[in-house]
């Protein structure tokens, strides 16, 4: 019913916005991945929709920033046992990027970070999902890590890894990186990440 909405962000909340089209304010629930790409309030944006309805809930309205966000989105209402409220929680928990590096390397461990995730959820999770996510890898990755061979960062990361620093750390750092500087071998990325990991626990 609905593709997209374009208006005025008159509201912004982590979990909700209102976009006022032509004066009709319209609530949408989104993730966290969308919450901070949004521009301030009274500026004009672009919010992928997908509408849903139930007999419980009534109508509800779900935006998204990317497309990414949004094909994820109903690949993970499509799983058994997976309501819209435990999407948004999942796309809220890992970047897009990070969430199917860790569904194609079946990183149960990594998963079950976000809230609301038990490792029978994960693994359900990843056995569902493996095989449709290839065609987003593509776009996220490029998106976050433009430039970079991305054997560099898995070089990268498994370096981190062998030194002892949790997996989702690592990632969540090396991807900060990725978008503030510019590394020619994982050497250069590894030593970054490793200031940054240090700084980070001793703040």
């Amino acid at each position: 019913m609905y593709s997209y909405l374009k208006g005025i962000l008159s509201e912004k909340y982590p979990t909700t916005i209102v976009i006022d089209c032509t004066g009709i304010g319209y609530e949408l629930f989104i993730p966290l991945s969308t919450y901070d790409k949004l521009p301030e309030i009274g500026k004009e944006v672009k919010v992928l929709v997908h509408y849903s309805f139930n007999e419980t809930d009534g109508v509800r309205l779900f935006g998204f920033f990317s497309d990414e966000e949004k094909v994820l989105f109903r690949q993970l209402i499509n799983i058994s046992k997976v309501g819209p409220k435990l999407a948004l929680s999942v796309l809220s928990g890992l970047s897009i990027a990070d969430l199917i590096r860790a569904i194609q390397m079946g990183d149960v461990n990594l998963i079950t970070t976000i809230h609301g995730i038990g490792k029978k959820s994960a693994e359900r999770l990843i056995i569902e999902l493996k095989d449709k996510v290839g065609d987003i890898t593509s776009k996220s990755l490029v998106g976050n890590y433009i430039g970079i061979d991305s054997e560099l960062i898995q070089d990268a990361e498994t370096a981190l890894l062998t030194l002892g620093y949790k997996r989702y750390d690592v990632r969540k750092t090396i991807s900060k990186l990725m978008k503030e500087n510019e590394f020619s071998t994982s050497e250069e990325i590894t030593k970054a990440a490793i200031k940054a990991l240090y700084k980070k626990r001793n703040i």
